[in-house]
């Protein structure tokens, strides 16, 4: 089984059932594209909260949320009303927290089900911000960051991940997001590794590209694996980000 991911160009498999797409938080930073959001969250049967300014990404893209969460410090009032219009369950908390929104809503959902959370809405903007959302996101293990333009799904160790573009993305990078990980493996790009050990300290295994498929265009399956550590395969499909704001 794999997520559908129809509209990105992209297949992942195999998942293990417990790591199936169930829940999508959507928040502040980049705005996902509305009809990709929308799709995406249909096609795959999504439960969606929209954490603080993500209500207006929701609403922009007819995404009804479960929930919406957060210190409003960002989120405009006719949104927040929107959402609740339309029977989302609100928790808000003071601005004058310790954690953050994304990280109070994760209280929200039960841990075993955190390997099947999918975040959007959380590229570009602030390094900070992007900083806090990794490194939480490491410390849980959800299944994917992801939008259309870019994309991190955690790699299980000990079960290798295969990947089908059915378009070739611009780069492919394997991250470290612990202090190691070995055994690490990558075929299908043009600098294959077979056993090697990476480090957070000196993450070197950025920008690999993919090899072309039989038919010289799209992109030919990639391979990814390891056998320890909490390593993350990372795409973009644009060699010029846009950049989001965080508010």
């Amino acid at each position: 089984m794999s997520p559908d991911l129809a509209s990105l160009g992209v297949d992942f498999y195999p998942l293990g059932p417990a790591r199936q797409p169930q829940t999508l938080f959507v928040l502040g930073g980049r705005a996902p594209d509305s009809p990709w959001l929308s799709d995406f969250a249909a096609r795959n049967s999504l439960a969606a909260y929209a954490v603080d300014s993500g209500v207006a990404v929701c609403r922009r893209a007819g995404l009804t949320p479960l929930a919406i969460v957060g210190d409003r410090d960002s989120a405009a009032a006719e949104d927040w009303e929107w959402a609740l219009r339309l029977g989302a369950r609100e928790f808000v908390y003071p601005s004058g927290k310790d954690l953050t929104d994304f990280q109070l809503a994760l209280g929200l959902i039960d841990k075993k089900d955190r390997c099947g959370l999918v975040l959007t809405g959380c590229f570009g903007g602030r390094f900070d911000h992007l900083f806090s959302i990794t490194g939480t996101f490491t410390a849980v293990r959800p299944l994917c960051m992801i939008d259309e333009q870019e994309g991190l799904f955690l790699v299980e160790p000990g079960r290798e991940m295969r990947v089908v573009f059915k378009k070739k993305p611009v780069a492919v990078s394997l991250l470290p997001l612990s202090e190691e990980c070995t055994g690490v493996r990558i075929g299908g790009v043009r600098w294959p590794l077979g056993g090697v050990t990476i480090e957070r300290a000196s993450p070197w295994t950025v920008s690999n590209e993919t090899l072309p498929g039989q038919d010289g265009t799209c992109a030919k399956n990639v391979s990814v694996s390891c056998e320890s550590g909490v390593m993350g395969f990372y795409w973009s499909f644009h060699a010029d980000l846009q950049s989001g704001a965080w508010s």
